[in-house]
C-alpha cells in the first residue's frame, strides 16, 4: 500500500472514531447522573472572585452529575464583600444541598458563607466570628450605612436557615467569636463533627426540610423523627450518605464566568452564536469539567476522541503536504 493510501485510510478511520466517541460522550453527557456521591470543594484561602468562580463551577458540576451533596471545607480569614455575597447567592440558588464544614476558622467573610449554608458544621475547636467590615488595611468600618447592610445580610440568611439571629448580629456589631461547641450550643452551627467521615455519619440521621411559614419559605436541618413537625415544601434525605463516594474538586476555571464585555461583544459581532451561549456550559463546558473529578468511561471517550481527532487531522495535513510536494515536483 502506498503512503498516500495509508494516510487516507488512517485519516478516515481516525476521524470516524473521533466522531463516534465524541457523539457517545455527548449523548452520555446529556443524561443526568444518579451516582451516590458527595462533591468535596476545599477552600483554604482569602475569599476572592477566584474562590467564587471555583464554588460556582463546583455547584454546576454537582448539579450536572446528580451529586447528593456538596461539602465546602472552609478555612479562611475572610475576604472581599463582593466575593462573599456572590458565594452566598450561589448557595441560595444551588439545587444540591451545600454543607459548609469549618475545620479551623471561618473569620469575617467566612462566617457569612457558613451562615448561608444549608447545613453548617464545625469542629469543636474551630472558630467563627469577627465580622465587622474593614477597609483594605484592616481599619474597621463604623459607618452605619455599611454596618447595617451587612448585619441584615447576615441576619436574613440566619433566619432563612432557622438559626440564632441575635448571635448573627453580634458577629458584626460586637465582633463576637465562638468556637464549635459554643456555636452548636447557641444554635449557630447545626452539627459538630471531628472530620468528614464523622460529619456524614451524623448527617445520616437528619433530613433537610424546606418548609412554609406563612408566605415565607425557610430551611431547617431536622432529625428524621421531627421532620413531620414542619409544613414541608421539599425535603432532602441523607440516608446512607456515609456510604457515598467522596469526589474532590479543586480546579478554578474562570472562563465559566467571562466578563460581560466579552459577551456583549460576541452578541454584537456574532449574533447567531450569541443565541447559543446560554447552552454552552450545560452541553459542553460543565460535562468536560466533570471529568476532572473522576476518570470514567466518559473521560476515556473524551480523551480517545481527542487523540483520534489529532491523528486524523495530522494525516489530512500530511496528505495535503504530500500533494503540494507533487505539484512542485
Amino acid at each position: 500500500m502506498s503512503s498516500k493510501k495509508l494516510l487516507i485510510t488512517v485519516s478516515i478511520v481516525a476521524l470516524t472514531c473521533a466522531a463516534l466517541s465524541a457523539t457517545l460522550f455527548f449523548v452520555q453527557s446529556s443524561q443526568k447522573k444518579t451516582e451516590n456521591e458527595v462533591l468535596l470543594i476545599p477552600i483554604n484561602e482569602i475569599l476572592t472572585d477566584n474562590t467564587a468562580n471555583l464554588v460556582q463551577t463546583g455547584i454546576d458540576i454537582a448539579t450536572y452529575r446528580g451529586s447528593r451533596l456538596i461539602i465546602l471545607v472552609l478555612d479562611t480569614p475572610g475576604g472581599y464583600v463582593s466575593s462573599v455575597e456572590r458565594m452566598m447567592t450561589m448557595i441560595d440558588e444551588s439545587e444540591v444541598p451545600v454543607v459548609v464544614f469549618v475545620e479551623h476558622r471561618a473569620i469575617s467573610g467566612g462566617a457569612y458563607v457558613l451562615m448561608a449554608s444549608h447545613v453548617a458544621v464545625m469542629r469543636s475547636s474551630a472558630q467563627i466570628g469577627s465580622c465587622q467590615p474593614v477597609i483594605q488595611f484592616g481599619e474597621p468600618i463604623t459607618d452605619s450605612k455599611y454596618v447595617n447592610y451587612l448585619t441584615e445580610l447576615m441576619r436574613n440568611h440566619v433566619w432563612l436557615h432557622t438559626r440564632n439571629e441575635t448571635a448573627a448580629q453580634l458577629f458584626i456589631k460586637e465582633n463576637l467569636n465562638l468556637n464549635g461547641e459554643q456555636a452548636f450550643r447557641f444554635k449557630v452551627a447545626d452539627l459538630i463533627a471531628d472530620d468528614l467521615d464523622d460529619l456524614l455519619v451524623k448527617l445520616n440521621s437528619y433530613v433537610l426540610v424546606r418548609y412554609s411559614e406563612g408566605e415565607s419559605r425557610r430551611f431547617v436541618l431536622a432529625k428524621k423523627e421531627d421532620a413531620s413537625r414542619y409544613e414541608a415544601v421539599r425535603t432532602w434525605g441523607f440516608e446512607n450518605i456515609n456510604q457515598a463516594e467522596i469526589r474532590r474538586y479543586s480546579g478554578t476555571f474562570e472562563y465559566l464566568n467571562p466578563p460581560s464585555t466579552i459577551l456583549d461583544l460576541s452578541i454584537v459581532l456574532i449574533f447567531p452564536l450569541a443565541l447559543l451561549i446560554v447552552y454552552i456550559p450545560s452541553i459542553l463546558i460543565v460535562p468536560m469539567l466533570s471529568l476532572t473529578v473522576s476518570f470514567s468511561l466518559e473521560a476515556f471517550e473524551a480523551v480517545f476522541s481527542v487523540v483520534m481527532g489529532v491523528v486524523g487531522i495530522a494525516s489530512v495535513v500530511l496528505l495535503l503536504v504530500e500533494k503540494q510536494g507533487e505539484r512542485h515536483a
